[in-house]
């Protein structure tokens, strides 16, 4: 059984640590930094402390903005510059975006930046993508600050993701170095694909994506069948709030994800405490 290590003291329940065995455990788990959440040298320490505690990747999200300005005590940082900076300040673990939203990035930004963090991490980066929200709903905010339309069809959201990701895979690959050359990746980047619906996590699959959902949808099971186990440790991931005690992978919530087939666990922070603690 593969545990998290036990310590005691008031540090011990500050600095959750993982047990480098968990590195062979089917069920791998990682740290979702909500950069929004505190100050941006808070952030960079909580990625060191992830590095050396055992997580097995750090991730950031992409927003353009704060959702919550009162709560939060930081900014919503870019992504990709904020991962560069984690990336020359830790050794370890693997590095991505969850999710790169296809509605405002261009394809051809999203495989820049991301082969860009692949080189200068030393091969460390994922890529998560995501088709972005739909109008009226909570993460429109953002974009309707900006005068940016959304696209209302599902559907036709979804197809964008998988156009994106082809093109981003082609840029990659060097079908478009003509005459030119484009940055690509050191090796091969695991692909996962934030979903909300089976339909989206079948396409997923099919493209020889992961999926990641939340650890509590309602269709959650359906949704985890999708997943094509030949990806291995990136097949089927969720998320879910950010827990000390879930950093034990003997945890009955991630020993009932796991037998779901699931993984990896995705721990999001979503406090400023969490910062500072994790």
């Amino acid at each position: 059984k593969t545990v998290a290590s036990v310590e005691t003291g008031v540090e011990a329940t500050k600095r959750p640590h993982i047990a480098t065995e968990c590195k062979t455990s089917p069920m791998r788990v990682d740290l979702h930094i909500n950069q929004a959440l505190a100050p941006v040298d808070d952030v960079l320490a909580c990625a060191e402390r992830a590095d050396t505690s055992g997580f097995d990747a750090v991730w950031v999200l992409d927003h353009l903005a704060s959702m919550e300005p009162g709560r939060n005590q930081g900014q919503m940082l870019d992504p990709h510059v904020l991962l560069g900076a984690i990336a020359v300040r830790t050794t370890r673990v693997r590095l991505g975006v969850l999710v790169n939203n296809v509605a405002v990035r261009p394809a051809a930004v999203i495989a820049g930046a991301t082969a860009t963090l692949d080189i200068v991490s030393r091969g460390r980066a994922v890529l998560g993508l995501g088709a972005g929200a739909a109008p009226g709903t909570y993460f429109a905010a953002e974009h309707d600050a900006l005068d940016n339309n959304l696209e209302p069809d599902m559907t036709k959201r979804h197809h964008a993701l998988t156009d994106s990701l082809a093109r981003i895979r082609n840029i990659w690959a060097g079908s478009n170095d003509r005459n030119v050359v484009f940055p690509r990746p050191i090796g091969q980047v695991p692909v996962v694909v934030g979903v909300n619906s089976v339909a989206l996590a079948r396409r997923a699959a099919e493209a020889d994506c992961g999926v990641n959902v939340r650890w509590n949808h309602p269709a959650l099971e359906a949704i985890l069948s999708c997943a094509d186990p030949k990806l291995g440790e990136w097949a089927s991931t969720v998320w879910l709030p950010y827990d000390p005690a879930l950093t034990d992978t003997s945890h009955p919530t991630l020993r009932r994800l796991a037998g779901l087939g699931v993984t990896r666990a995705i721990l999001l922070t979503t406090s400023p405490t969490d910062i500072v603690n994790a």
